[in-house]
């Protein structure tokens, strides 16, 4: 998933060319009203096979995924506003209704099928639906506490927002330490705050090693915690060649490895086995 990399480059784009990034969002309300359409009949074809195999059977949960994969927001809150009406569990919603849209258009983006405009358009109806079920999970007790961050000298936060956004959809208080953050903030605020899982990240090759030194500072200062690692720029091959971490690709992935570590008292090893 390249969504986190995507993201910035959009952001960057409206600072550095807004009359670029104008014409950008005006083809992306262009395609949500129906003007534009898309490349050919080919991309409809793979978004079939793709939603085929990502989206719930479920026809109320369908239409949150169908109004994420097309950005079009209002469809979203209806859909999802339905579904928390009828008793459905915020952190289900988020988990099986709104993730599998942005995972097709994901893939589709990877494919070449999708553009800049529909990611944007996407990751903004998404949010939408994760800040609803955000406010109706309200003072539901945490599943616990974990951080995230952005490895030192790396600027780039999109995906780190995002997987922290997914992370208290999902039930647990996530301290945000932002970015470019030292290894022994990460450290500070383990002491500070009962955290049980670290999340870290980065989109770049030269900064990978904030997070070798956030894990083994971890370690060596016997905190018990570890890192989950994750990034344009990170692996599972590059995250085996150290201790005290584990590799996650997706926001999902993450969910699983937190709640192995805060629910059900595995270690890193346990991930790293499988």
């Amino acid at each position: 998933m390249h969504m986190d990399l995507v993201m910035e480059q959009v952001l960057r784009m409206r600072m550095e060319d807004p009359v670029l990034y104008r014409k950008l969002i005006a083809e992306g309300e262009a395609i949500e009203l129906g003007y534009l359409g898309l490349e050919d009949s080919r991309n409809r074809v793979d978004a079939e096979k793709l939603k085929n195999e990502y989206f719930p059977e479920d026809p109320s949960y369908a239409a949150a995924s169908q109004g994420v994969l097309d950005g079009k927001r209002k469809d979203v809150e209806t859909a999802v506003r339905k579904l928390l009406d009828s008793g459905k569990d915020p952190v289900d919603v988020v988990t099986h209704a709104l993730m599998p849209g942005i995972q097709v258009q994901c893939e589709m983006y990877d494919l070449g099928k999708a553009f800049v405009p529909e990611i944007l358009m996407s990751n903004d109806a998404m949010q939408a639906g994760i800040k609803m079920c955000q406010m109706k999970q309200g003072d539901v007790p945490s599943k616990g506490n974990v951080a995230s961050f952005v490895a030192e000298g790396d600027l780039h936060d999109i995906g780190k927002n995002i997987c922290a956004a997914i992370m208290r959809a999902n039930g647990y208080n996530v301290v945000d330490l932002g970015r470019d953050v030292p290894a022994s903030k990460v450290l500070e605020a383990v002491r500070e705050n009962g955290i049980q899982l670290v999340c870290g990240s980065t989109l770049m090759s030269t900064t990978k090693k904030g997070l070798v030194d956030t894990a083994g500072m971890l370690e060596t200062e016997k905190t018990g915690v570890s890192v989950a690692c994750g990034g344009a720029a990170v692996s599972k091959a590059f995250v085996d060649t150290f201790g005290n971490a584990v590799y996650t690709k997706t926001p999902l992935e993450t969910v699983h490895v937190a709640t192995g570590i805060c629910s059900e008292d595995k270690r890193w090893t346990d991930f790293r086995r499988k």
